[in-house]
């Protein structure tokens, strides 16, 4: 028990140091599952520039003991799984296990092809994630390589519809032999390589798969993914490449029709985000204070003047050098018991080299209860960021009522007026009693 506890220091120290000197924000540990039929000098351009950029690239074989972490603590920080036709993999490597390590903190890429096993199309499916039919490929009669067949298509570069922290501009993208995916309505996942409109799906013989009489068809043109990613709800990126031969050194960083292929450019991009290099941001520090106060309250009152601050970071990485630095999106908060009472936008007061404070200053509603600030940024390809702090909204102590109220004005006008007409009418009566009391004794 003893050796274990300090191993499972040592693991916790390693593993607090590593990522201070990676390009990652996670780590820079990378677990590659090669399948028995990927031959790994194939992809030398890909394994490059991943190690290049700082990365720490582990092979292995399905088959092999595979341990993602050791007494509860990560031994990698990411995973490509480029194994596309093995049905098991490792014992200690289950789907669950698989799912609960990528719910906290591995980040993991799939590549994937037209013969993958029945194992990883269920695995898929658990992510919203539909692949093609088994043996059928992506094909293009109008759109591919010219001297091969239409397998070997290439994707435009009007295929790119990534949001921009992901990919930005890469060119025709050649991808051959490749497989499709049907993405589901789930919010978490992200298009990102679509197939071109004039796409279709062909066996090795060129014929399409059949379908039922009025059914829709899920895999035709622009409807088909060749590259998509999810980013999960605690910021771990998992992504799903169609094209193992999208990887290959025949097209990477070579030439068509005159210009390199988009392929370097795209898998880069791709493994920058899904290795968190980029898109990443997190709140540093949140404040909310009465306006000409610095402490926060616990209670505020009706109708207060209250303002809240918040501190976001963007982590860049700028060649060798990565560092958590401002950030300039755009935010919003809402101040919410149950339902947003007020929802209002945060606008940047304070640009740091190391971060962005944003502010907004609202009058807390005339309703008593217990209130959240809530800032809940929810955009493709950034960090999921949520903050939320707790202060209640009082109703006025009976000292702090205003001793006149505005509204009440012609009321008070009312009764001095009254008041003032009783008096003129009390003076008069006196004063007429006493000249006819006079007049009468005169007589």
């Amino acid at each position: 028990m003893r050796a274990r506890s300090i191993l499972t220091t040592l693991l916790s120290f390693a593993a607090a140091l590593v990522p201070a000197a990676a390009r990652s924000a996670t780590g820079d540990r990378v677990l590659v599952v090669l399948g028995p039929k990927i031959e790994r000098d194939h992809y030398k351009g890909f394994w490059s520039s991943l190690e290049e950029r700082g990365y720490e690239l582990t092979f292995t074989a399905p088959s092999d003991e595979l341990l993602l972490d050791a007494f509860g603590v990560p031994l990698h920080d990411h995973l490509i799984v480029f194994a596309p036709e093995t049905q098991k993999f490792g014992k200690h490597v289950t789907p669950q296990v698989l799912f609960d390590a990528q719910g906290t903190y591995l980040n993991t890429l799939y590549v994937l092809s037209p013969e993958m096993s029945d194992t990883q199309r269920i695995l898929l499916e658990q992510y919203g994630v539909e692949a093609a039919p088994k043996g059928y490929q992506v094909r293009d009669a109008f759109s591919h390589v010219g001297g091969h067949e239409s397998c070997c298509v290439v994707l435009p570069s009007s295929s790119n519809v990534a949001p921009a922290p992901m990919l930005s501009e890469t060119g025709s993208i050649v991808f051959p032999h490749g497989t499709a995916f049907s993405l589901s309505s789930n919010p978490l996942l992200i298009d990102v390589l679509r197939a071109p409109a004039t796409a279709y799906l062909g066996d090795k013989d060129g014929e399409a798969p059949s379908t039922k009489p009025g059914d829709a068809v899920k895999f035709a043109g622009e409807g088909m993914s060749a590259v998509a990613a999810l980013q999960t709800r605690a910021n771990s990126r998992i992504g799903f490449v169609g094209s193992p031969a999208m990887l290959s050194d025949k097209w990477w960083g070579k030439q068509l029709d005159g210009t390199e292929t988009g392929n370097r450019a795209a898998l880069e991009g791709l493994t920058r985000w899904l290795f968190q290099e980029t898109g990443v941001i997190r709140v540093v520090s949140t404040n909310h204070h009465r306006v000409g106060e610095t402490q926060p309250r616990e209670a505020y009152t009706k109708k207060d003047e209250v303002e809240y601050e918040i501190t976001v970071q963007q982590y860049q990485t700028r060649g060798n050098l990565s560092r958590w630095g401002n950030w300039d999106g755009a935010m919003q908060l809402e101040f919410t018991m149950l339902d947003p009472h007020v929802r209002t936008e945060l606008k940047p007061v304070a640009v740091r080299a190391n971060g962005t404070t944003y502010a907004a200053t609202f009058k807390a509603p005339d309703r008593h209860g217990v209130f959240k600030f809530v800032v809940n940024y929810f955009r493709p390809g950034w960090s999921f960021l949520e903050a939320a702090d707790r202060a209640s909204v009082v109703p006025l102590r009976h000292d702090e009522h205003p001793r006149f109220v505005t509204g009440a004005y012609p009321f008070y006008a009312g009764c001095l007026s009254t008041a003032a007409a009783f008096l003129v009418f009390t003076l008069l009566w006196m004063h007429l009693g006493e000249k006819d009391r006079t007049k009468k004794k005169a007589e």
